[in-house]
């Protein structure tokens, strides 16, 4: 992210200013959501979308804690309001914080301008909170709009989807089905989603403890999408 982007973002942050910065007359941004990455090195990136939440994220943070595993969550303003103890926490284990806009709204529904207040708000949260201004965004649901694109390009962040989805947001699915949904399919360089918030997540967190021994055992590493994209360099 350019640096001088990044000075605009957190004056205009501590300012509360609303006011889109103008940007070149492009109908297109000059970069692309970033999947997953190219290596050959075994490492992985495990991202948790729609927390922090009360129960589920100190129970998904323990295992994590209990298996030295650094993660990504790509949090909701909206619940960093609410629980920011929690947010804190994960700050203070060392975890890496993504921005996932305030609400959880559907994004293809919203003007460019609506779509940079949501993340705006959900940055100023975060701020607010931990002290961290956020280097990636994932859209809610990974909507990849026009006016998206512009919302996001224009507040200086690089765009985070995933490669393996397990679906683990789905009620039906068991912890197994979980595990083996992301087992059968992983690959050096994906990059995970898992939810911490939203729903019942108990499933998530008794699939996650079965998910690191596995791929620990054939010689993974786990680590923050920073790392990862470190690893591609």
């Amino acid at each position: 992210m350019r640096r001088s982007a990044l000075y605009v973002c957190l004056i205009a942050c501590l300012l509360g200013w609303s006011v889109l910065p103008a940007r070149a007359n492009s109908p297109t941004p000059s970069y692309e959501p970033i999947h997953r990455i190219d290596t050959q090195k075994k490492v992985v990136a495990l991202t948790f979308d729609d927390g922090p939440d009360a129960i589920y994220t100190p129970k998904i943070l323990e295992v994590l804690h209990r298996n030295q595993v650094l993660a990504t969550f790509f949090v909701l303003g909206s619940q960093v309001d609410k629980h920011p103890r929690v947010m804190q926490w994960i700050y203070k284990a060392g975890h890496e914080i993504g921005n996932h806009g305030y609400h959880h709204g559907d994004l293809s529904k919203l003007t460019e301008h609506e779509v940079y207040e949501d993340i705006k708000r959900g940055e100023r949260s975060i701020l607010k909170t931990t002290g961290v201004l956020a280097q990636y965004y994932r859209p809610p649901g990974g909507v990849m709009t026009h006016d998206v694109m512009n919302a996001v390009q224009s507040c200086g962040y690089d765009i985070i989807h995933w490669s393996v989805d397990p679906r683990d947001w789905s009620l039906a699915r068991t912890a197994s089905v979980i595990a083996r949904s992301v087992k059968k399919s992983v690959a050096p360089g994906d990059i995970i989603l898992f939810h911490d918030g939203g729903l019942n997540q108990r499933q998530t967190v008794a699939a996650l403890q079965e998910l690191i021994t596995d791929l620990r055992s054939q010689g993974y590493r786990f680590v923050t999408v920073s790392q990862l994209l470190d690893a591609a360099k």
